[in-house]
């Protein structure tokens, strides 16, 4: 007996030494970027200039909204290098100096100037500034509109000179961030907005409040002292965008701003203004502002010491623009150009080509798919450029805004435009060169949408692209001969099928027939294993949809910047394999003529990005709906009205009434045979103090009531910091625990259990971990953790029965990162089950909790888990680190049964894997390897079709997706298979039976005769 079973043990170890290998196995290096793709984004500009090199050539240097600097490529668009600051610090601005930029943020009170390399993105040096605006004034209606903080840089010293909060002027040394001198405006009324530096002295321009309107005061400071003195000009303005302030440098600085009937200019260090009259300006110097229908708006082309600046005016039928330029000598004003009037909104940007010559660029959108750029010499009245441009109105909105540089190699006009969705654009004379989706960083959510079978989606459009008057009458031999027709024009494609085929025989790479460049070619049905699917983002104003084959290419993208002020939600309501086609719901707010809060839902066919509108009943599935309230929350119910077969989706008010959409009569019947089992809590956001459970009063009039059922009060000083969310998709493939003695652990499945974390700091910082039932609002299980680190965020991630947290412990003996992970069953008794066989909230069971604390190594930002198709591959949780990566670790290393004893037999049966305090820190379990996926805030995951692999997006400000097998790929051939050497074995043993068959049959018959 012994010696039979020795073979066996030995059998068993060898196994679970190659399983544990599988676990910590990782990606080749030729794998890299094949089944994963990743999109940099830095976010909608706020600062953006080119920058020239010497030896490098031209760069684009950005400042963006998401707090990020980057260098970008004219040529591609690519990031050449980006510094992503912490979310809490902001960038306030940021401006290019020889081969350094200087950056100023503000990271709570203390503002922070850094110089940067501007070829390389290395910082140089960093200065941090304290107690600014402590004797600040506050004055909102100038704060609103005057620029925080303002950079210039001096002419003849190497200083740099930043004006923060209207008050404080500092000088510092720009080589090496040291500070020369500082001026704090002290119990002063005045707030200055802008700096200019000429003839060794500095001049601060703002506005001083006076009895009904503001007076301009001039602050000057000695570029070497600081010593200051305060001059007030003769002057009325109402606000700053009726002042601009220009020059400087090498020449003397200008204020120009409108007051009453005119435009007064002041050459600074005098108390002299010139002026012009408004009505000879409209009648005699610029014929288009005849037409003028409002007031004049001052625009400063931000082209440094220049004293050329456009007035812009609106007329009756749009707007209309005039060059100007303040006369060096005379102080006084020239016009130099009339732009005409342009029923379209424009903007304009400007620079100089190499003989100073200034040039500026007027662009706008003339049609749907067009845009049109002038591109002017205003001194001369030149027009040197009139491009036509493509530009999908309906995928970006309006432009916002331009940056023109001269390409002096080759002759001609660049432009970075920011469209209204926060897009980049590149434009070079008539074509577009790259243009960047950044409005991705500003994700609020995103879905998987499961893509059509081929044959649903070929004879939707290839056979039945038919009006449905069409339907109506066509014959059944007409469609007859149209399906024949389509077939024969797929004739042509057959060579192209057989490349393909031949090449994924010999790849295994069942992809290729879908990666295409040419998003028109691209046609919308999954692949072999369920790979291909499409991902749907909702961002601020947008909703872009991203093919996961074809590296991300975007197949649609629509904008609603006009119709919405900001999406908050998307659902996938109707899946094609429900019926087709699959539809989106995604909902916003607007404000109405009102001022008042609107709801906005649009229903969008999921493959197209265009309106759905059903054939029957178009009445009762509106494609735009708005109704006034503010939402609340808002659920996808688990349940579909009968006519479209769509999810119902529920909006609950700030006066807690419930709204269901859509509304009609059926829907209503579908949502009342399921009310009597729907419990949802409200106040479950971060930083409420309690949770409430509430329930819909049965009634069959819209809005229904809400009741509440129940309230959870938590102790004083305690809030909530973390909800665990249960992924949308949820495959149980086993209600027990198998052990190693063949028992069963029977898992404890509530539907309706939440896992919350809180934050109690009466005293110490605790955090609290309650398992709560939302129908009854009973807590089953609660945690207490000591001492936790408050300013470290905690997460929490819920699947099936198992519930992951981590947090900072401030433990002396554990003081680091900490996660801990809860199994809850039946019983702690092996098979042992509930008295009822039929689960109910109502019953008094309460689970057995199994718990395990590690140490963990990084903090995390966002925790997801793997989903596959019957839930029978091991899951693995995902984390996202603070290192900007993603982290997966195997839930048998997330196991709270991993015993801290040495292995029995069981628990080698078992495959459990000895207690480790810590989780092991294996570079192999970084999923994204070398890549930085920037700003992370949520993993979300798909299953494919095949058991063994999960669909993983990590989203933030960059996208990052790929394909994880934590069982590894036991359904489908490796890549390394030789599947050459199997064809030969086949066709040799083909060859030897036709050699071998007649002689067999010669055999037999001779044995026969003989």
């Amino acid at each position: 007996m012994g010696r039979l079973l020795a073979p066996r043990v030995f059998a068993f170890v060898i196994l679970s030494l190659v399983l544990y290998a599988k676990l910590v196995s990782s990606i080749y290096a030729n794998q890299a970027g094949v089944i994963d793709w990743h999109h940099q984004y830095i976010g909608t500009p706020k600062v953006s200039f080119f920058h020239k090199f010497v030896s490098r050539g031209a760069y684009v240097l950005i400042a963006s909204d998401r707090n990020v600097l980057a260098s970008i490529n004219v040529r591609s668009g690519n990031i050449d290098w980006r510094q992503v600051f912490d979310g809490n610090e902001n960038i306030l601005a940021f401006k290019g100096y020889e081969n350094t930029a200087i950056s100023v943020s503000q990271r709570d009170n203390d503002y922070i100037v850094r110089s940067w390399e501007s070829h390389s993105g290395f910082m140089l040096w960093e200065n941090r500034i304290k107690n600014v605006g402590l004797y600040k004034n506050s004055n909102p209606i100038i704060e609103n509109d005057a620029p925080k903080v303002e950079v210039i840089f001096a002419t003849n010293n190497p200083d740099v000179l930043i004006l923060l909060e209207g008050i404080t002027v500092i000088n510092l040394n720009v080589i090496d961030g040291k500070q020369i001198w500082r001026s704090d405006l002290a119990d002063s009324s005045t707030i200055l907005y802008k700096l200019v530096e000429f003839n060794g002295k500095v001049y601060g321009v703002g506005l001083k409040k006076s009895f009904s309107s503001y007076t301009i005061e001039v602050v000057t400071y000695d570029i070497s002292s600081g010593i200051l003195k305060t001059q007030l000009l003769n002057s009325k303005v109402g606000n700053i965008k009726d002042m601009t302030v220009l020059g400087g440098g090498t020449q003397d600085g200008f204020i120009i701003w409108s007051e009453g009937g005119f435009i007064r200019v002041n050459r600074l260090g005098t108390t002299f203004s010139e002026q012009t009259s408004l009505e000879e300006l409209y009648e005699n110097v610029i014929p288009s502002f005849g037409d003028a229908n409002g007031n004049l708006e001052l625009l400063d082309l931000n082209i440094g010491s220049r004293t050329e600046f456009l007035v812009q005016v609106p007329t009756k039928k749009g707007n209309t623009a005039a060059a100007f330029k303040v006369d060096h000598v005379s102080g006084r004003l020239v016009a130099l150009y009339d732009f005409e009037e342009r029923s379209e909104n424009s903007i304009y940007s400007a620079t100089f080509d190499k003989n100073e010559r200034i040039i500026i660029s007027r662009s706008r959108v003339v049609a749907e798919n067009v845009s049109e750029v002038e591109i002017i010499a205003p001194s001369t009245g030149t027009i040197l450029g009139n491009y036509k441009i493509p530009y999908s109105l309906n995928s970006y909105g309006n432009l916002v805004k331009s940056v023109l540089d001269v390409d002096s190699k080759a002759m001609g006009y660049r432009m970075l435009v920011i469209s209204a969705d926060g897009s980049m654009h590149f434009w070079k004379d008539h074509d577009v060169v790259w243009k960047s989706e950044e409005s991705l960083a500003h994700t609020i959510e995103a879905e998987f949408l499961d893509l059509p079978e081929r044959k649903l989606w070929t004879q939707e459009s290839d056979e039945l692209a038919e009006q449905p008057e069409e339907t109506e009458t066509i014959s059944p031999l007409i469609r007859y001969l149209r399906r024949v027709k389509t077939h024969i024009e797929q004739l042509k494609d057959f060579p192209a099928y057989l490349t393909a085929y031949i090449q994924r025989l010999i790849t295994g790479d069942y992809e290729a027939e879908f990666k295409s460049t040419n998003k028109s070619k691209v046609s919308l049905h999954r692949d072999t294993f369920g790979f291909r699917k499409l991902l749907i983002f909702v961002t601020r104003t947008k909703l872009v949809a991203l093919d996961t084959i074809n590296k991300g290419q975007i197949i649609w993208s629509r904008f609603f910047g006009n119709d919405v002020s900001e999406f908050s939600n998307i659902f996938i309501v109707r899946s094609s394999t429900v019926k087709y086609p699959p539809i989106v719901v995604a909902i916003g707010i607007q404000k109405n003529s009102e001022g008042k809060s609107v709801t906005r839902l649009f229903r969008l066919n999921g493959l197209t990005g265009e309106n759905f509108i059903p054939a029957e009943n178009e009445n009762s599935f509106p494609p735009e709906l708005s109704i006034p309230i503010t939402t609340k929350r808002i659920l996808k119910l688990p349940v579909e009205e009968p006519d479209e077969r769509t999810h119902i989706i529920a909006l609950i008010d700030e006066e807690l009434k419930f709204h269901i959409y859509p509304n009609h009569e059926n829907s209503i019947k579908a949502f009342m045979q399921f009310a009597p089992s729907f419990y949802f809590t409200l106040s479950d956001d971060i930083g409420e103090k309690s949770l409430k459970g509430c329930k819909v009063v049965k009634n069959n009039v819209q809005p229904f009531d809400i009741i509440e059922i129940w309230t959870l009060n938590f102790p004083e000083g305690e809030s909530i910091a973390a909800i665990a969310h249960r992924p949308p998709i949820e495959k149980i493939a086993s209600l027990g625990r198998v052990l190693g003695d063949r028992s069963v652990l029977y898992k404890y499945l509530n539907p309706h259990l939440v896992a919350i974390a809180t934050l109690s700091t009466s005293t110490s910082t605790d955090l609290n971990i309650y398992l709560v039932d939302v129908v009854k609002g009973s807590i089953l299980h609660h945690a207490i953790h000591e001492n936790v680190g408050s300013s470290h965020p905690v997460r929490i991630a819920q699947i099936e029965n198992s519930v992951v947290y981590h947090f900072w412990s401030e433990n002396n003996n554990e003081k680091g990162y900490v996660i801990v992970v809860y199994e809850l069953y039946e019983s702690e008794n092996k098979d042992q089950r509930f008295e009822s066989s039929v689960f109910s909230s109502f019953a008094h069971d309460r689970p057995y909790v199994s718990a395990q604390a590690y140490m963990f190594p990084y903090g995390v930002n966002a925790i997801g888990v793997t989903t596959t198709k019957h839930g029978i591959a091991t899951r693995e949780f995902l984390f996202a680190l603070d290192t900007d990566q993603v982290f997966g670790v195997s839930k048998r290393f997330l196991d709270p049964r991993r015993p801290q004893h040495v292995l029995t037999n069981e628990d080698k049966e078992e495959m459990l894997i000895p207690y480790d305090p810590a989780i092991p820190d294996n570079k192999k379990w970084v999923l994204s390897y070398h890549l930085s996926v920037a700003g992370i805030r949520h993993i979300i995951t798909s299953p494919a079709l095949l058991e063994s692999t999960s669909l993983v997006l990590a989203y933030g400000l960059d996208l990052w997706f790929t394909r994880e097998a934590p069982s590894k790929t036991f359904d489908v051939l490796s890549e390394d298979f030789s599947k050459g050497t199997l064809l030969a074995t086949i066709l040799g043993l083909i060859l030897s039976i036709l050699i071998t068959k007649p002689m067999v049959r010669r055999k037999k018959l001779n044995a026969r005769w003989y």
